[in-house]
């Protein structure tokens, strides 16, 4: 005799959520489903009984828990803002959307651990920055706070650039906001901020090229400052925006410039270089090597600060770059991915026990039989 199927009902608001938040079109999970569109549309429309089979085929897909379709109604979750430029404003896909809710996971991970060790969750900026103060002036005052002058002088050359955006990183998180790195599409993210709430995060593209992600970090750093996180693709050639979210934009990526590039060193080496009579390309990939910027920023810099009308070709811009090499091991890939302030931060919750070892481990993806080396790495760095 056949087993009776085990059947759930689903609020379809749920159901809808589930789907809209999940990056995917009803077409494709229709296809995983082995179901109609028709079918799924349904669901999102109405209450109907669904097999917990397929709901469990349909959790793992869209990567949310099986819980979920238990709810008596979606949850209230904050809308994020999108800085992005609609030239760039590709839709956000599944690989993207799962990176989003992860960075806010992690937030509200912070925020309670911090709550339940009794640390100020606030973030250690300066108060009342809006656009319409300089920000250059701006950069040039958060270089001196953060040191990062001092911070970049034992900076050696090799791997540079991956020194410098490991330094700038620290940096931030020094100010109470953890970063964190997780792959996405380019065209649809290369950085996002959350500032509604306490601790502010970042979340930067992995895919991205070392010397794109700083300029993407020192932006996403702009918008908290402003206190106006949101959704990113940073376009350094983009025109100066009059008003609203492009104003936001373009002031976060000139603070990001400065904040990279200081106005008097820059004009410095490139009048070194100008006296050497080095043609365009020349120019801007030396100045690129020296900065650690990308070709496309650097060249706009330089335009910016009236020192010439430089274009680099598409050919010579940074795009996605992953690294080689042997696989991380799983402490290594923990600091990369969640950063040394939120490792830290689950380390001492657990050592506290303030937290679970399940819930150190899912903060931390990673077994806890790892947690005494990742421990010795954070002493050490």
């Amino acid at each position: 005799m056949r087993a009776k199927k085990c059947m759930i009902r689903v609020n379809p608001g749920v159901m809808k959520w589930v789907v809209d938040t999940s990056g995917l079109e009803v077409s494709a999970i229709a296809k995983r489903l082995r179901v109609p569109e028709s079918t799924v549309r349904g669901w999102m429309q109405e209450s109907r009984e669904i097999s917990a089979a397929r709901l469990q085929n349909l959790s793992k897909y869209v990567k949310r828990p099986f819980a979920v379709f238990f709810l008596k109604n979606p949850p209230e979750e904050p809308v994020l803002p999108d800085y992005r430029r609609p030239s760039s404003g590709a839709r956000i896909t599944q690989h993207t959307a799962l990176a989003i809710r992860i960075a806010r996971y992690l937030q509200e991970a912070a925020g309670e651990m911090m709550h339940l060790i009794g640390e100020d969750a606030s973030p250690d900026v300066r108060p009342g920055v809006t656009v319409r103060q300089s920000p250059e002036k701006v950069a040039l005052e958060e270089r001196r706070r953060l040191n990062i002058d001092g911070r970049q002088r034992d900076a050696k050359s090799g791997k540079r650039a991956y020194l410098l955006y490991e330094i700038l990183r620290d940096a931030v998180e020094e100010t109470n906001i953890p970063v964190f790195q997780r792959s996405a599409k380019l065209e649809e993210i290369r950085g996002l901020s959350l500032a509604d709430k306490h601790p502010c995060v970042i979340l930067i593209n992995s895919k991205d090229a070392v010397e794109s992600r700083r300029f993407t970090l020192m932006h996403e750093y702009a918008h908290i400052l402003l206190r106006k996180g949101g959704l990113c693709v940073p376009d350094a050639q983009g025109k100066d925006g009059a008003s609203g979210d492009q104003a936001v934009e373009s002031w976060c990526n000139r603070f990001a410039a400065f904040m990279l590039m200081p106005r008097a060193e820059f004009q410095d080496e490139y009048q070194k270089l100008a006296e050497a009579c080095l043609d365009n390309a020349e120019m801007i990939g030396r100045l690129s090597r020296k900065f650690a910027t990308s070709k496309t920023v650097t060249a706009t810099h330089a335009r910016d600060l009236g020192l010439g009308a430089h274009y680099v070709s598409d050919s010579t811009q940074n795009s996605a770059h992953i690294r080689g090499g042997s696989r991380a091991s799983p402490p290594s890939k923990c600091i990369n991915e969640r950063g040394k302030k939120f490792a830290s931060l689950v380390i001492t919750a657990h050592q506290d026990r303030a937290i679970s070892g399940r819930d150190a481990y899912d903060y931390l993806d990673m077994d806890l039989n790892h947690i005494a080396v990742l421990q010795e790495m954070l002493s050490r760095i």
